[in-house]
């Protein structure tokens, strides 16, 4: 059987990936319609209106959190991951806000004892060790989430990185969320960069809180009462009837310049120089996930996002040279994965962590993929990187 391969002229979509189609122009479905949707990735379109009430209303909270500020209770909660993003958050709080924040990291089974001495020594420079809190009793639960998300994921179209990254944020937050309605603390901060607006843009909204925090009823079955405690509980969401903290996302409103945030935290000290700047997120599940996805559905899920800076290079040099670039690094990152040096550490703790084998997990995968009317491109897809044919 011939199999139709083109990759988009304007970006790096290839042809049979995730559901996109090539046109006879050599154009993806998202270069062609910039309207286009599909269950992996939609270009958010954020009018300057909604920024700028976004921003408005965040200068009030800001406002409402300072004259509430008494110097002996936390005024918000800030999701601590460690990361450039969240460490920045955390400085401007304290050291431009003048606010007292509660900084809470949710192990989700991976954090290296590395990691968290990093965050030490971090949070110690910043006069903040104190204020931090690490949440380590949900990792079976975690597990559980992982191994349900890797052995029942059989969508055609929708990745599994997409699909648990969701589900593994909304337990995190759900965690912080629980957390805070406990302490009576009336914010929660998550430090999510601009281009991250998957689903809520500057807010969650109380309802969505609410669905996120409810386990779907297959996932449901395989918890214990250890595991429902991560979850809202009945009387957790009578409660928010009378007192519901607002998760919000300020980096989609406030100002964002991430070399100014990298060179800023480096000056400090309070991060590594050149280690601000990561291509591919340092999560083992997303990795794992990518690994799945690349021999499930013959790519990369990443490139959805890769291929969305190349469209948005404007100046016609600049883009050749952005799509040239994200390209070599769609077939680097391919090519690991295909020859095992692909986050090898990683990708090991993620296996031993989950208790079952890489091999298990391909003939898995190879079972979901035997059912797809796609298997022929997938194939054809993997094998062009492979041959360092894709170009």
């Amino acid at each position: 059987m011939s199999v139709k391969h083109i990759i988009c002229k304007n970006c790096i979509m290839v042809d049979g990936f995730l559901g996109i189609e090539i046109n006879k122009d050599q154009l993806c479905n998202f270069c062609a319609d910039p309207n286009h949707i599909n269950p992996n990735w939609s270009k958010k379109q954020i009018s300057r209106a909604q920024r700028k009430e976004g921003l408005e209303n965040w200068k009030k909270t800001v406002q409402q959190m300072q004259n509430a500020h008494d110097g002996k209770t936390y005024d918000c909660i800030i999701g601590y991951s460690g990361g450039k993003d969240s460490t920045a958050l955390i400085d401007t709080f304290v050291n431009e806000y003048n606010l007292n924040p509660l900084l809470l990291t949710i192990d989700i089974g991976f954090m290296t004892e590395v990691a968290k001495e990093n965050m030490k020594e971090t949070l110690t420079k910043m006069d903040l060790f104190e204020n931090h809190l690490i949440i380590e009793e949900a990792i079976p639960t975690f597990s559980k989430l992982y191994k349900y998300c890797f052995f029942s994921h059989n969508s055609f179209q929708k990745s599994l990185t997409v699909d648990i990254c969701h589900k593994c944020t909304d337990l995190i937050h759900t965690i912080t969320f629980k957390e805070a309605l406990t302490r009576n603390i009336p914010f929660v901060i998550i430090g999510f960069s601009p281009d991250q607006i998957a689903r809520y843009y500057y807010e969650t909204s109380p309802s969505d809180i609410i669905k996120d925090g409810t386990p779907i009823p297959a996932f449901e079955t395989l918890l214990d009462d250890k595991d429902r405690q991560w979850f809202l509980t009945p009387e957790e969401i009578e409660q928010m009837n009378n007192f519901t903290p607002r998760i919000l996302y300020p980096y989609h409103v406030i100002e964002y310049n991430e070399d100014e945030i990298i060179n800023r935290l480096e000056s400090k000290g309070l991060i590594q120089k050149g280690k601000g700047d990561p291509v591919l997120t340092n999560c083992h599940v997303v990795k794992a996930a990518l690994f799945h996805d690349f021999y499930r559905y013959g790519g990369l899920t990443y490139a959805l996002q890769y291929a969305e800076l190349v469209r948005q290079e404007q100046n016609p040099e600049k883009h050749k040279q952005c799509r040239k670039n994200w390209l070599r690094t769609y077939k680097q990152i391919g090519k690991s994965i295909l020859n095992g040096t692909f986050d090898v550490e990683g990708m090991e703790a993620f296996f031993t962590n989950l208790e079952i084998t890489k091999e298990e997990l391909l003939r898995e995968i190879e079972k979901k993929r035997n059912g797809d009317p796609n298997e022929a491109r997938i194939l054809h897809n993997i094998k062009l990187i492979q041959t360092n044919k894709l170009r």
